[in-house]
């Protein structure tokens, strides 16, 4: 018994050896393997790595920032290698300049090398006609090869106020670009971002091209599709009919619905409709002021522009409070000295009225007669441009001059001027009586002197109370006598008048 179960012992064992042999040669193959593959990848990076380092020599020359010899790497190409060295030596260059403007007089003369016509010149002697302005728009990389070692780029001179051509009408970017022989209308359309898809049939483009002096032109009209050739200094216009579908809008500022740019047809919209789209006006809209800006004078042309790029920038905070304050200011004071019962000479009011054609602008169009459909009001149009302000409602009276508190008083309807002196705490002990209370109107700024208590007043009027000035004895002795001499001059004039009847 224990003979059979050495037996079987043994013959495990046996078993447990080959398993352990057949183990370490798969091992052992494995580990030869892995280190064949090691050697292999080695080497292989070895020689890739040398590759990589090994530099090339490549020589600028001709019209570039700088000319010589300088190291590229292998498998850079030629666009990036330029690059490379235009911004090292442009570094350089401006290293040295503090002020602004000459650094950025500098930088534009430097960055004028032109990019189509280089020469790149092969050490086995061949010449490829590179295009890198061409290879930047299309991505051909047969403009933009792969350097050797002992490659030359010559950079070709020209002249960049008559070696051009300029393209503009029917095209995405009109534009100026360096000429170069053999240059079609193609390449033209090219270089200015090809033709305008806004536009329809676009088949002919217009070529004016001037003689040597400059004072004869010839005008080519050519076919888009005959691809014409150029010449140096040819000025193309791609013709198409005018592409009415632009972005006409109006600006509608202040109480609406909806304030902002409203889109509008080409010859305008009706007012009435373009109120509708901004969702109509809010219930404190202040229909009497609200106006329509045009360009018609040079302030409403600021003032139009600025509100503009206001709310473009910040749609809720148009003119700053102390710009709004000086403008309100000035307007208004120019304005009620306009028709003043001053006795002043003409001169200064005729100064006043010339600064208020200045400031003021009027509105094109009453908005209070928007709904009535046989007004002038309600067939406006809006044309692209326009402004349209509409204010919030003005329900106060200013009261100024010799009262207590000089400021705004809420509007009572019915009112007469008196209420509003005594809200405004009554008169002080240098106001003038009654009858020379003065009340402007705030819409025309007409003043008023007579039968003030039958005038309705209204929201945006002003009542004002002149100051009776102090007056010393000496004033009145001056007085008297200046009167009395006038009637001395009068009585000696009548005096020999009689005389000599």
């Amino acid at each position: 018994m224990n003979f059979v179960r050495l037996s079987v012992i043994k013959l495990e064992c046996k078993k447990m050896v080959l398993t352990m042999k057949k183990i370490f040669a798969l091992l052992l193959v494995a580990v030869s393997a892995f280190n064949l593959r090691a050697q292999t990848e080695s080497k292989l990076q070895n020689n890739i790595g040398s590759n990589i380092i090994q530099p090339l020599a490549v020589t600028i020359g001709g019209n570039f920032i700088i000319t010589g010899t300088f190291t590229a790497a292998s498998g850079e190409r030629v666009d990036h290698f330029i690059t490379t060295v235009f911004t090292q030596a442009q570094r350089q260059l401006t290293a040295s300049l503090s002020q602004l403007e000459s650094l950025e007089k500098v930088k534009s003369e430097i960055q004028k090398y032109p990019l189509r016509g280089i020469t790149l010149q092969r050490a086995n002697g061949d010449r490829i006609n590179l295009d890198l302005l061409k290879f930047r728009l299309t991505g051909d990389f047969k403009n933009n090869p792969y350097l050797m070692n002992d490659d030359v780029l010559i950079f070709p001179y020209y002249d960049s106020g008559k070696d051009i051509i300029d393209i503009s009408g029917a095209v995405n970017n009109p534009t100026q670009f360096q000429f170069i022989d053999g240059d079609k209308l193609s390449d033209a359309i090219l270089f200015a971002g090809g033709l305008n898809e806004a536009y329809e049939n676009i088949t002919k483009a217009e070529i004016s091209r001037l003689d040597k002096t400059g004072d004869k032109e010839d005008v080519i009209t050519v076919s888009i599709a005959d691809d014409f050739k150029l010449q140096s200094g040819d000025r193309i216009r791609v013709l198409a009919d005018e592409n009415q579908k632009r972005n006409y809008k109006v600006l509608v500022l202040g109480q609406v619905t909806y304030p902002g740019f409203v889109y509008v047809k080409k010859d305008g919209t009706y007012l009435k409709d373009v109120i509708e789209k901004a969702g109509g006006f809010k219930p404190n809209a202040d229909l009497s002021r609200a106006e329509v800006i045009r360009d018609y004078n040079s302030l409403d042309m600021l003032k139009k522009y600025q509100l503009a790029q206001k709310f473009r920038e910040n749609p809720t905070s148009l003119l700053p409070p102390d710009v709004q304050l000086k403008l309100k200011q000035t307007k208004d004071s120019l304005a009620m000295l306009r028709t003043a019962n001053l006795t002043e000479e003409d001169y200064p009011f005729f100064q006043v009225d010339n600064t208020l054609r200045m400031l003021k602008s009027e509105s094109l169009v009453d908005f209070t007669q928007l709904n009535d459909t046989t007004s002038d009001a309600n067939k406006f149009r809006v044309k692209d441009g326009d402004l349209i302000l509409v204010p919030d409602k003005f329900n106060y009276v200013y009261v100024f001059g010799q009262v207590i508190n000089n400021g705004y008083v809420k509007f009572s309807p019915g009112k007469d001027y008196k209420y509003y002196i005594n809200k405004a705490g009554g008169k002080t002990q240098l106001a003038r009586d009654d009858d020379e209370v003065v009340i402007i109107k705030g819409k025309g700024k007409s003043w008023i002197t007579e039968q003030k208590e039958k005038l309705n007043l209204e929201p945006g009027d002003f009542v004002y109370v002149p100051k009776d000035i102090p007056r010393t004895t000496w004033y009145y002795i001056e007085r008297i006598g200046a009167v009395t001499g006038i009637v001395g001059s009068v009585a000696t004039l009548l005096f020999l008048l009689r005389i000599v009847r």
